[in-house]
């Protein structure tokens, strides 16, 4: 509701009126700002002391995906790929990929296509991260193409980095909201929903980050009107701390009314009655806050959105029919490195052989077409080879009951010519011999 208010505020015609209510939200606006850049302001100098007491701590390593140390396990093997695993992470993505955005096609410098938004952003790349990103400015929302209806049964993925470049980062960053949204079909209802929330349902978890240490979660669900369906206390996500920078991967679980999330391998939520019973989910939207930076300095970027739909029964693929197929064990670009996020999906089939240990299995790897082909054959090889060694050396199974091979771009599952498409036909195939 204070969003629309304020929606309303800046459409209100200039009179001494208006005027009025608006410099009064503004002032309310710069309270809030400073109010939270004291508490920004205080952390630090708390740190501060306590780094001169205790001495001046090394930084941790940077790199992608980076969890607390008990969170996250890294098993290197000689000649072998490493893998670095979410220790506790249970997220396994939906069976079909019903929608893809890593922003490929767009234009650097150019909104997405198909996107909408009230204020700005551009498609731009990263330094030391591959792809491409839309870029997402200060106090903007930012509201996807209409994906299909959604079952009650459903994942979504996406990744993160959220960065301040500035000499003083002492400042409250800026909040960053991400939302399912159930909307009527249209592009003109989405633009229209920019300023007008009548009849929509959105589930909403918002992150703010803390300077260093402390960042907070909450999440709100509404029905219509705004009014709330379920609505929690914050709290705090250590997967939050020292964001600056960093890639977060954020993954959603919705079964009928149960609600899940993770980030960066934390199980944040795990809320068995969160989602109204009759929500329907077509839409997903960002929405960045404001802070005391000057806009340039702000940079919130997405990429690898993908929204899959039905829970895969592994057991019964692979015991009953003798074939098991995931699209949720995921690689590095153009690389056999298996991501972090593609723990829970291991471990869940290490969990099947484990049960059963006279199956045997030939794990099969597959590529999208982008490329050339005979790459494409190596790489399939490759990453299956690694998926083997993840297997054998992270979760025990014995290698010798695991045969490799990679077909590359050459038996699709679907078509190529979309990035579902392409989406679905990453996969991994595990086949039962006999």
């Amino acid at each position: 509701m204070k969003k629309l208010c304020y929606f309303m505020l800046v459409l209100l015609p200039a009179t001494g009126f208006s005027q009025g209510i608006l410099g009064k939200f503004k002032q309310k606006v710069k309270d809030r700002i400073e109010q939270r850049t004291e508490e920004g302001m205080d952390k630090v100098l708390d740190k501060t002391e306590s780094k001169i007491s205790e001495g001046k701590k090394k930084n941790k390593s940077k790199e992608d995906g980076e969890v607390p140390a008990t969170k996250q396990e890294s098993v290197p093997v000689a000649g072998q790929p490493s893998f670095k695993s979410y220790s506790r992470y249970d997220f396994i993505p939906g069976e079909q990929v019903v929608y893809a955005e890593d922003f490929s096609q767009d234009v650097i410098g150019e909104f997405p296509l198909k996107w909408s938004t009230n204020n700005h952003g551009e498609t731009q790349t990263i330094d030391s991260r591959e792809g491409k990103w839309m870029r997402m400015y200060q106090s903007g929302r930012f509201i996807s193409p209409y994906i299909k209806r959604l079952p009650e049964n459903f994942t979504a993925e996406f990744d993160v980095v959220m960065n301040v470049t500035s000499a003083d980062i002492a400042m409250a960053y800026p909040e960053l909201l991400f939302k399912l949204v159930s909307m009527p079909p249209g592009d003109e209802r989405a633009k229209n929903y920019l300023i007008d929330f009548t009849g929509i349902t959105t589930a909403t978890v918002t992150i703010m980050p803390s300077v260093d240490v402390g960042s907070i979660v909450n999440m709100r669900v509404s029905q219509k009107n705004d009014v709330d369906y379920f609505n929690n206390p914050s709290k705090e996500v250590k997967a939050l701390d020292h964001v600056n920078g960093r890639l977060l991967h954020i993954a959603i679980w919705v079964q009928k009314e149960r609600y899940r999330l993770w980030i960066n391998g934390e199980k944040v939520y795990d809320i068995p009655q969160a989602i109204p019973a009759n929500a329907s989910f077509n839409r997903f939207e960002l929405e960045t806050g404001i802070s005391s930076y000057e806009d340039e300095r702000v940079g919130y970027f997405i990429s690898n959105i993908k929204f899959a739909q039905g829970a895969p029964d592994m057991r019964s693929k692979l015991l009953t029919e003798g074939k098991l197929v995931t699209t949720g064990i995921l690689f590095d670009v153009n690389s056999d490195r298996i991501k972090p996020e593609s723990t829970g999906v291991l471990q869940e089939i290490a969990k099947v052989l484990k049960e059963n240990p006279s199956v045997r299995v030939m794990i099969v790897g597959h590529t999208d077409s982008d490329g050339d082909v005979e790459k494409n054959k190596t790489l399939s090889k490759q990453r299956s080879a690694a998926v083997k060694q993840a297997l054998s050396a992270q979760f025990g199974i014995e290698a010798n009951r695991m045969e490799t091979d990679g077909k590359g771009s050459s038996q699709p599952a679907t078509e190529n010519n979309s990035k579902e498409g392409k989406a679905q036909n990453r996969r991994v195939e595990f086949i039962k011999q006999q």
